[in-house]
């Protein structure tokens, strides 16, 4: 029986920001893969659109007779869509992300056809740690969804960003690391996944997820000694910038202070950096109102770009997330006070907003930026539907971009003029990293706006057509 690796790569996207690690990742996989010994073919996947994607796969796995481990492999951008998660193909479009990308479950079907062993997923993008199965709180049932052995190794939850790295990802990087990290006797994937979750055991960013349905005694590798040139190659580095630092821990030697400091170092943004990211989600946004077929013909639209937090109904929302968030900077001042008696003790009624006694929200931006806010109006030409705001704003810090969306709806109170304080549709927010695609990141706000703008019209004509027409205006 044969042991298949299928390992896809995308770094070139039509819509999405480009990944230059991907290439490089799936190259390191394959390194990794053939110096198992374990594997009778590997599959390389690399820059291909969702037909050829799945084509592809269909191939590697109709070409085996019989096959006892399938092991997936996928570097690239993810998207989360309800409860399903997508696999991003180079012309992926997330309003068409079944045809454009493959669903896991999708995926499950395909790799379910062999009646494999075993089925090992790993998958290095942002959103990938979905529940294969959401049903009353567990992750598989006791079918295993046709699977026999069934293991799933996601680089983040299902809410957070997989960080990118140069020349690899940190996560296919750590997972390498990992695999390297024993050097006698069969290294099993669950020696894998402890490696995995205690190097990321305090990163609040990005916390791996592992779903495991088998017996525990399922192997990367019979024998660890197979794995000593790549580990003797990785620690001579040839090249000491394509050498992961962790791999000194094989060797027992702790990294110096100038190593955890450069290190970290090439995470932080500079404001180049911030600038350049911030700039590139409010230019998508603007492009996406300018050209949005479906709102063009019955709105107008206004853009309002600030270099502070100027918006006041996005404040008291950016204060209470950001006051809660432990940042290694203090770019932007956010806290929340509430009214207190004569003993200094803060009220219930006031913690949770009572009418009568309000908290206090503070909210700075101390650092310099070109862009922090934008503001998106859409009037529209006709009185019977609403006005949409949608307010954006950016808090950085040095590893992460803090970005708020709000969006209100506001009726008129005079004759062409709208309510300030409008009903509020949409209010979310989002911890993003500065290498990550703004593209992607405006296509999910934007989708909002059009949703808001088409309820809105539907519910105007709705309204409209069951009301009974008034009869004509007679002349006297």
């Amino acid at each position: 029986m044969a042991n298949v690796g299928i390992l896809i790569g995308n770094t070139d996207y039509q819509k999405l920001g480009k990944l230059d690690c991907c290439r490089e990742d799936v190259s390191a996989m394959e390194e990794l893969l053939e110096a198992t010994k374990e594997f009778d073919s590997l599959e390389l996947i690399v820059n291909v659109d969702s037909f050829q994607l799945k084509e592809r796969i269909r191939a590697v796995i109709d070409g085996q007779k019989d096959i006892q481990e399938i092991f997936f492999y996928f570097s690239g951008h993810g998207y989360q869509r309800e409860s399903d998660f997508f696999f991003c193909a180079t012309n992926f479009d997330q309003k068409r992300p079944n045809e454009t990308g493959l669903s896991i479950s999708e995926l499950h079907t395909l790799l379910r056809a062999p009646e494999a062993d075993l089925v090992v997923t790993v998958i290095d993008a942002c959103n990938s740690g979905s529940l294969l199965v959401k049903s009353e709180g567990s992750f598989l049932p006791a079918t295993k969804q046709g699977f026999k052995n069934l293991i799933q190794i996601a680089s983040c939850l299902d809410s957070q960003n997989s960080l990118t790295g140069d020349p690899l990802s940190l996560f296919t990087e750590r997972f390498r690391t990992a695999a390297l990290r024993k050097s006698e006797g069969a290294v099993y994937y669950t020696d894998i996944i402890d490696a995995l979750r205690d190097e990321f055991l305090d990163n609040n960013d990005q916390t791996p997820h592992f779903v495991s349905q088998g017996t525990g005694r399922e192997q990367f590798v019979g024998d660890a000694a197979r794995l000593d040139d790549l580990r003797k190659r990785l620690l001579a580095g040839a090249n000491p910038a394509e050498t992961p630092a962790d791999i000194s821990l094989a060797t027992s030697r702790t990294p110096t202070a100038m190593e955890v400091l450069e290190r970290a170092e090439q995470q932080f943004a500079s404001v180049t950096v911030a600038q350049n990211f911030i700039s590139a989600l409010f230019d998508a946004l603007a492009q996406r109102a300018s050209r949005s077929s479906s709102t063009s013909d019955l709105f107008s639209w206004e853009i309002v770009t600030h270099s502070d937090f100027l918006e006041p109904t996005s404040k008291p929302f950016i204060a209470r997330a950001l006051s809660g968030e432990k940042r290694p900077d203090n770019f932007v001042t956010a806290a929340v006070t509430y009214p207190t008696d004569r003993f200094g003790i803060a009220s219930i009624a006031s913690i949770m907003g009572g009418p009568s006694l309000q908290a206090t929200y503070q909210l700075t931006l101390n650092c310099s930026l070109d862009k922090a806010q934008v503001k998106i109006t859409l009037t529209p030409k006709f009185v019977s539907l609403k006005q949409l705001v949608l307010v954006v704003t950016c808090a950085p810090s040095l590893q992460t971009c803090y970005v708020f969306e709000i969006l209100t709806q506001h009726s008129l109170r005079d004759w062409g003029i709208y309510d300030v304080d409008g009903e509020e549709i949409v209010r979310r927010w989002y911890k993003r990293n500065w290498t990550d695609s703004a593209d992607l990141l405006a296509d999910g706000i934007w989708e909002k706006i059009e949703d808001a703008a088409q309820e809105c019209i539907d519910t105007a004509i709705q309204a409209l057509q069951t009301k009974v027409p008034s009869p004509p205006l007679q002349s006297a």
